[in-house]
């Protein structure tokens, strides 16, 4: 670790915390010029690649989660909860310690995770995934709900 400010390299940690599971927070400070600061260490998980349904691999990426949940609950769902979702998908993949996963796989995490939290969000998102394309499709969907 290099000072910011004098870029000597004696700095010495005064302070570390955990911030979350995967995050941890480090007060540092510069032992030449006194100079203190905080720094961040996440843990980066091995990439994970998605297998489409057209068969196409592409990278992980967490933020298709968070845009297809915010897209679905239209405001009904807080942004920390749509964050927690994607936090928690992302922590069952990676420990899962699989390189590929299908993307029906992660499409049912999140299913199940908006059914417990809302249904209206729920109906929305597996509307699109499920590729519905007649009211019969909703009608059997709000059945099974009301079970």
């Amino acid at each position: 670790m290099i000072c910011p400010k004098c870029k000597q390299e004696n700095i010495s940690v005064i302070d570390s915390r955990d911030v979350d599971d995967r995050t941890i927070r480090r007060r540092r400070e510069c032992e030449k010029c006194g100079y203190r600061y905080t720094t961040y260490e996440r843990v980066e998980p091995a990439p994970i690649n998605v297998i489409k349904r057209s068969g196409e691999v592409e990278p992980f990426a967490r933020e298709k989660i968070v845009r297809g949940v915010k897209i679905s609950s239209g405001g009904r769902i807080p942004d920390d909860k749509i964050e927690q979702i994607a936090d928690e998908i992302e922590v069952k993949l990676t420990d899962n310690k699989k390189t590929e996963v299908r993307s029906r796989y992660i499409g049912d995490m999140v299913i199940r995770r908006l059914k417990k939290l809302d249904k209206i969000s729920y109906l929305r998102f597996t509307s699109v995934y499920k590729n519905f394309e007649d009211l019969g499709s909703f009608q059997q969907e709000l059945t099974k709900l009301k079970k």
